[in-house]
């Protein structure tokens, strides 16, 4: 009862109190007083789109710092690069827009000034080259693009040799040099005898003084302790390895290494000539009976390519092959290149 009464008390003082106490609770200061009128008579401030400083540029050689200047984000400048480290080339205007970070709004304010020397044919349009090399003796890992190019290959073949040596890529024998995605098996049957490699230098090595030799680890069946044997792999780096693999489903190309966290072209280089790839251990999503979510927790499948590929799969039902992912609107080829080796066809269902 006593509780009551001081409660009671106490909101009858809440309420009366204010009535009963004398002064004046303006607050004087002219300053203060200036600034909020200031602020009333402000114009509204709305949220301005990027601002851009376009320019002339070559979206397949212009350096983060133009593109900086240029007026695109440290995100979408750092997307351009690790794209191009990883091998991809910008083989038309559309390519440039295709970037995921780059909106429709921003693209159509910087494609007036994309400018592609010289278009590159893309290779699903490429029909297989019989008789237009010139083939001669070449070494891939100095040729220069004059040399490639007057091998005969095409601009987007020798930008793959040139973008794979500058990602610290090495061809070892003959047979490294057809593992490159652009070259097929025509054209490297017609520039297999002319490749010329120089033997090991076994000039310093003596009996007292042995060869280093590597083992070489398959990076997608390897364990960390196996990762570990790599020299420049130490146990973080093995454990980010297999945690990317297994988000991926397994690595197709050792350039893949490069998407790794920490994992820089100044270490790919120290660590690429110990390593292989089997790409007949990854696994692969079914495209017709895989769901919107094992889609989507694929790193290459964001939401939107998702959602591309199944209103393309209302509209048409099932996927005949994988190769009509180009015909989803949002797939272009350097995408389809990407993601095609981790999808596979059944068209009968599922069987349990």
């Amino acid at each position: 009862m006593l509780l009551s009464l001081i409660l009671f008390v106490l909101v009858v003082l809440y309420f009366f109190l204010p009535y009963f106490i004398n002064g004046d609770n303006t607050f004087e200061n002219e300053d203060f007083e200036k600034e909020i009128a200031a602020f009333n008579d402000a114009p509204l401030i709305i949220d301005q789109p990027r601002i851009f400083n376009p320019f002339v540029f070559d979206p397949n050689t212009i350096s983060k710092v133009e593109m900086l200047d240029l007026g695109l984000s440290e995100y979408q400048a750092g997307m351009i690069v690790k794209y191009r480290d990883a091998g991809g080339s910008f083989d038309d205007e559309e390519d440039f827009g295709e970037i995921y970070s780059i909106n429709d709004e921003e693209y159509q304010r910087l494609a007036p000034y994309i400018k592609i020397p010289q278009k590159r044919q893309k290779p699903q349009d490429f029909a297989p080259r019989v008789s237009v090399l010139n083939p001669f003796a070449f070494d891939p890992n100095e040729a220069d693009s004059a040399t490639l190019k007057a091998l005969g290959l095409a601009d987007y073949q020798l930008a793959n040799v040139l973008n794979y040596r500058k990602a610290g890529g090495l061809f070892r024998t003959a047979e490294d040099f057809g593992k490159l995605y652009t070259i097929d098996e025509v054209v490297f049957a017609q520039l297999e005898k002319y490749i010329r490699l120089p033997a090991p230098d076994t000039s310093t090595f003596t009996k007292d003084k042995p060869a280093i030799r590597f083992e070489i680890i398959e990076i997608n069946s390897a364990d960390e302790l196996s990762l570990q044997k790599v020299k420049g792999i130490g146990p973080v780096y093995a454990k980010r390895i297999i945690a990317y693999r297994e988000k991926l489903g397994g690595f197709y190309s050792k350039l893949q290494l490069l998407e790794v966290f920490g994992i820089d072209s100044i270490k790919y280089a120290g660590i690429v000539d110990q390593i292989r790839v089997d790409s007949t251990r990854i696994v692969k999503l079914d495209l017709n009976y895989s769901g919107f979510k094992d889609l989507l927790q694929h790193p290459y499948m964001e939401y939107y390519l998702v959602k591309s590929v199944f209103e393309y799969k209302d509209r048409h039902g099932q996927f005949d092959s994988v190769a009509d992912l180009k015909k989803v609107d949002l797939v272009y080829n350097h995408l389809y290149q990407r993601i095609s080796p981790y999808f596979i066809i059944n068209k009968k269902g599922k069987t349990n």
